[in-house]
């Protein structure tokens, strides 16, 4: 184990000093999970509007996921060169323009470049990549709660913003609704960007001085090697706990995207149907910050292994709702995917952190993130493909369960245990 090159009387009180940092990592997480999981209700608009199928509008959504994983390597590189600041006041730029240009199509295909390509750019230069660097590199002690808590505006923006998207979009139709969208990305990331993070900047050059230079203040990973790229995409490690953010990933950006669909096909009305969605964001935040927390104390095996059981059981739930089912059965899928889904957030970084911590941290990050996307982009696309065959989604959301219970195994296979023993905090 490698010493903690910290003073060891910061330790301790780290969250304290900078929840100022943690909170506008919360903001900007919260701004862009509330842009992507908008998708779900202007999934069905969508359809309505073009009169296209489901695989074709999900395939919209399929690539905007693919691009984001593209864009988090050039969003990881670029980090580790100009710092978190500039790359976040870029795509406080580039994601009010996209989602502009996204209300201003006039035919299907044009979403698949301002939605698909260019929305994914903004967010890749704002959000998951750039706060998970930036609390990365300002935290060793309570990493796990502080990435927690930071993860946790991702249920602020799903609560608040997504049902607020529906609204809008019954009462000014979806066009409006995305030009709203963009005056809320632009509202948030700027001033973040242009005011919050200038401390963050003077914390991480001060650990680059105590560090001697050495990439930022992340120092080497947990095992003590200091990864590059090139060596992590060599390493059984990388693809093991690659695979496993993909197998999660799948089912829950499937279920995540096409269950306001189910929902209101099954005969449930849109607005109810959005409120859930609001109510696995509410859930959602607590569960963030207790996987934090809990990633802290616990081998990160287990926490796989409840997350992915709590996924598997809302998925199942999902599956059992149809036109006669209560509203209490549509509130229990809710508590079971928010608490389940939140794993996958939460604790992505920090298992990136137990095996690859080092200078080349972002880079890296940015690479697995591809990775980690693409499991959800086949999981959009193929729940849209299999309803436009079946005409239901059986199939898809059975398949997604399988995929959740994978996960585990190859957790396991990849044992971060071996890096980090229950009830010790290594250096980052």
């Amino acid at each position: 184990m490698i010493p903690d090159t910290q003073p060891a009387a910061h330790a301790p009180s780290e969250l304290r000093s900078h929840w100022g940092l943690v909170a506008a990592g919360g903001l900007l997480m919260a701004t862009s999970s509330g842009v992507w999981y908008a998708a779900s209700v202007f999934f069905v608009a969508l359809i309505q509007e073009f009169t296209s199928d489901y695989a074709s509008t999900a395939g919209v959504i399929s690539v905007f996921i693919v691009f984001y994983g593209v864009w988090g390597i050039l969003a990881g590189s670029l980090l580790d060169r100009l710092g978190p600041r500039r790359v976040i006041l870029a795509g406080g730029i580039v994601l009010p323009l996209a989602l502009i240009g996204s209300g201003s199509i006039t035919a299907l295909w044009q979403l698949y470049l301002t939605h698909g390509v260019l929305t994914p750019l903004g967010l890749s230069l704002m959000s998951y990549v750039p706060v998970s660097v930036l609390v990365t590199r300002n935290f060793s002690a309570q990493r796990g709660l502080a990435l927690g808590t930071a993860s946790a505006g991702v249920g602020i923006g799903i609560s608040v913003i997504v049902p607020l998207t529906q609204i809008l979009i019954d009462q000014t139709g979806w066009r409006i609704a995305y030009f709203g969208l963009a005056g809320v990305a632009a509202g948030v990331v700027l001033p973040v960007g242009l005011f919050a993070l200038r401390k963050a900047e003077r914390w991480s050059a001060q650990a680059v001085v105590a560090e001697g230079g050495s990439g930022g203040g992340t120092p080497r990973g947990t095992s003590g090697r200091e990864w590059t790229l090139a060596a992590a995409l060599c390493s059984r490690e990388f693809w093991l706990v690659t695979a496993a953010f993909a197998f999660l990933n799948c089912p829950i950006q499937l279920a995540l995207t096409h269950h306001v669909a189910h929902l209101v096909e099954v005969g449930h009305p849109k607005l109810l149907a959005a409120g859930i969605v609001g109510v696995i964001g509410v859930v959602s935040i607590p569960g963030k910050i207790g996987w934090g927390y809990l990633a802290d104390r616990w081998i990160p095996e287990w926490i796989y292994v409840v997350g992915c059981a709590f996924v598997v059981a809302g998925i199942f739930v999902l599956l059992g709702i149809g036109p006669t089912s209560p509203v209490r059965s549509l509130y229990a899928y809710a508590l079971l995917m928010g608490v389940g889904y939140s794993v996958s957030p939460a604790m992505t970084p920090i298992m990136c952190g137990i095996f690859f911590g080092g200078p080349h941290f972002g880079v890296i990050f940015g690479c697995l993130n591809l990775l980690y996307h693409a499991g959800g982009a086949a999981g959009v696309w193929f729940a849209g493909y299999a309803h436009d065959l079946t005409g239901n989604y059986r199939l898809s959301f059975s398949a997604s369960a399988l995929s959740a219970a994978t996960t585990v195994v190859l957790v396991w296979l990849a044992a971060p245990r071996r890096l980090r023993p229950p009830g010790v905090v290594p250096d980052p």
